[in-house]
């Protein structure tokens, strides 16, 4: 729809006449006439004397108008020159806050996925600790590893002292691996029923976190999500102007 068709649809909506509308606006009926059929442009105050006499603004007015293609003859007329201008200005900050989230998501995507990848924050490294059963409380904490060596060989009977004690700590031999998530150091002792437990350091290992995996792949989605948000961008914003 061009400048003078819309004049003419207001015109016909308002069911008026060309002279008691060219009245109403303060100008002819037979400049009206050229208005209408795109046959001269009016000034920036005829125009604003339309608007006037309409009861509408520079949007309502352009709401119906295939301005895009009527733009370079628009631009002449001050206010609707101003008007396009605000509108540009406004679609270069929607355009900026889109491209900010666009490298906001891809910011964050790399964030996350390196958090997944180095494992830094949720650690996979874990440290296994060994103790072989409850330690009496007059009982050194070495005593399941050198019981054979607290025994005087030098005494008469000390073979069957010997293997009477072997037999006691077969018996009392339990067991126990622990995994913690923290390096608790070489060593160390943990109070228990009857007695305490001393814990050893046993090896260090390696259990994949879902959490981590998780991470990664929601990197992966917004990093792809970013950069499909700067391929479609363009198309989105030029379509506008």
């Amino acid at each position: 729809m061009t400048l003078g068709n819309r004049i003419k649809q207001l015109r016909q909506a308002n069911n008026l006449s060309q002279p008691e509308f060219a009245e109403k606006a303060g100008i002819e009926q037979s400049y009206l006439s050229k208005l209408e059929n795109d046959k001269s442009l009016p000034s920036n105050d005829i125009f604003r004397g339309l608007l006037a006499a309409f009861g509408i603004t520079v949007g309502e007015f352009l709401a119906d108008l295939d301005w895009s293609a009527e733009k370079s003859r628009l631009v002449q007329i001050a206010d609707l020159d101003q008007w396009f201008q605000a509108q540009s200005n406004v679609q270069l900050e929607k355009q900026r806050r889109y491209l900010y989230r666009c490298s906001g998501l891809i910011v964050l995507a790399v964030t996350l996925f390196y958090i997944g990848f180095s494992k830094q924050l949720f650690d996979e490294h874990y440290t296994q600790y060994i103790s072989r059963g409850v330690i009496f409380p007059d009982e050194s904490k070495h005593i399941f590893y050198n019981w054979d060596d607290l025994i005087d060989r030098s005494v008469e009977g000390a073979s069957r002292k010997a293997r009477a004690k072997a037999v006691e700590m077969e018996k009392r031999f339990d067991e126990i691996i622990v995994t913690h998530d923290d390096d608790n150091g070489a060593h160390y002792v943990e109070e228990v029923e009857g007695g305490r437990r001393y814990f050893k350091k046993y090896k260090s290992i390696q259990k994949p976190r879902r959490v981590n995996a998780w991470l990664q792949v929601l990197g992966v989605f917004l990093f792809g999500a970013g950069v499909m948000g700067f391929v479609i961008e363009r198309r989105l914003f030029s379509s506008r102007h």
